[in-house]
């Protein structure tokens, strides 16, 4: 776990970097929101993501294609029972159990969880397209990191990064999350 200082030089260098680049961002959480947000879920959000909401800002610009979303909001395109799941997160609490990537389209299980578990411990973070969205996993042993979630499966960044790390690779040009 990295140390408070390292923390907040990440945060002031991507901080710089959003200024920099005219990144636009909706305003910063206040505390009390972030903590109403996580008293309501029965959640500690990860340090980077949660930070990254107090002081740089919530929403905006940047990864994912159609931009970052802000906490607790999701994709115009989901409808139904899936926008309730992504706005109520009835299952954030319980763990996310996968750390490896899993195509299901291609009819193979996973020996880490089923499909229904990628509900569980994900907070909506921005959507690509064509149903690929990106979440923040909030528990389990992925906490802190960035998943793709589409129709055919899941998948971490490779390299695995925390939330703080994706955005700032995307200010730095990253658009190949898998290499």
């Amino acid at each position: 776990m990295p140390t408070a200082a390292a923390l907040s030089e990440r945060l002031a260098r991507v901080a710089r970097k959003v200024a920099d680049r005219g990144v636009r961002l909706g305003a910063p959480l206040s505390e009390d929101a972030v903590r109403v947000f996580e008293a309501r879920h029965r959640i500690a959000l990860p340090d980077a993501f949660r930070s990254f909401l107090l002081h740089i800002g919530n929403g905006g610009t940047g990864p994912p294609a159609y931009g970052l979303a802000a906490l607790g909001e999701v994709s115009n395109d989901m409808r139904g029972e899936e926008a309730r799941v992504w706005t109520e997160l009835p299952y954030v609490a319980e763990p996310f159990p996968f750390t490896k990537t899993w195509v299901w389209e291609d009819g193979e299980p996973s020996d880490e969880g089923i499909r229904e578990e990628v509900r569980c411990g994900s907070v909506y973070a921005g959507n690509d397209g064509c149903g690929t969205y990106w979440f923040v996993i909030v528990t389990g042993p992925e906490r802190g990191n960035v998943w793709m979630i589409c129709g055919e499966g899941i998948q971490p960044t490779i390299p695995k990064r925390d939330f703080l790390q994706w955005y700032e690779d995307w200010l730095d040009g990253v658009e190949d999350w898998w290499a």
